[in-house]
């Protein structure tokens, strides 16, 4: 463990979720991906999304405090969000490593150009293509190491 490295990320994080509620799963992710390359991708969206309930709430407690908060909207987001989270936790702890950084790639691609004011139309069509991009070279590396394997020694 990198205890001084993970605590600035940690703050990085959380000023950057305070200021946008983008980070507490998009950006920290990527950082702990590189902090802890020898964990599987399935083991930190794991520890992420535990470190992301007390981050979350704390920015959520902030932002009500100074009068920012819709609760209509947070709860129907929430209607939706919760067996979605609990779908995806039972996907994410049993798929293959390789399986999720791609889908890392993809979702985070698409938030970026989101945010960069491509139309929604555009983003699917680019997302898309990333992950038929994901797919090929997923099925390609599968390949190889598949006829690897049956290469008698």
């Amino acid at each position: 463990m990198r205890p001084l490295a993970t605590a600035l990320l940690g703050a990085a994080g959380g000023l950057v979720v305070g200021l946008t509620s983008v980070g507490s799963g998009s950006l920290i992710i990527v950082v702990l991906l590189a902090l802890y390359p020898a964990l599987r991708a399935n083991d930190l969206v794991g520890t992420d999304i535990v470190q992301a309930i007390p981050l979350v709430a704390a920015a959520a407690l902030g932002h009500a405090f100074f009068g920012d908060l819709h609760l209509d909207i947070a709860a129907a987001v929430l209607v939706g969000s919760v067996p979605g989270v609990l779908i995806g936790a039972r996907l994410s702890s049993r798929a293959p490593a390789g399986l999720i950084r791609p889908a890392l790639v993809v979702v985070l691609l698409a938030s970026a150009l989101k945010l960069f004011g491509l139309p929604a139309v555009a983003v699917g069509l680019i997302a898309g293509a990333a992950v038929l991009v994901a797919t090929v070279v997923g099925l390609r590396r599968y390949l190889v190491t598949r006829s690897a394997a049956a290469e008698p020694a």
